[in-house]
């Protein structure tokens, strides 16, 4: 899910800046600029935030995975162990 996630986002984000490009190379002028920069700048924020989002994901299951991992070896160690000796 996550790598999907970035996936979206940089697409959205590229979609994006392909058509700000394109809506800019007829007039280049501030006029055009300011007007397309409402719809523009969150469109690339969300991407942006789609894209860390899925990084977050990945890195949670990644951390999840070497936890299950520490897991189980804490739990061979605790096999192993002596049992204490009693007096």
């Amino acid at each position: 899910m996550g790598k999907f996630l970035e996936f979206l986002g940089g697409a959205i984000v590229l979609g994006t800046l392909a058509l700000v490009a394109m809506t800019l190379v007829p007039s280049l002028d501030m006029k055009t600029l300011v007007t397309i920069l409402p719809w523009a700048f969150p469109a690339v924020a969300g991407g942006l935030i789609l894209v860390a989002f899925g990084s977050m994901l990945d890195h949670l299951a990644a951390i999840r995975s070497a936890s299950e991992k520490q897991a189980e070896i804490f739990q061979q160690l605790l096999e192993r162990r002596n049992p204490p000796k009693k007096d």
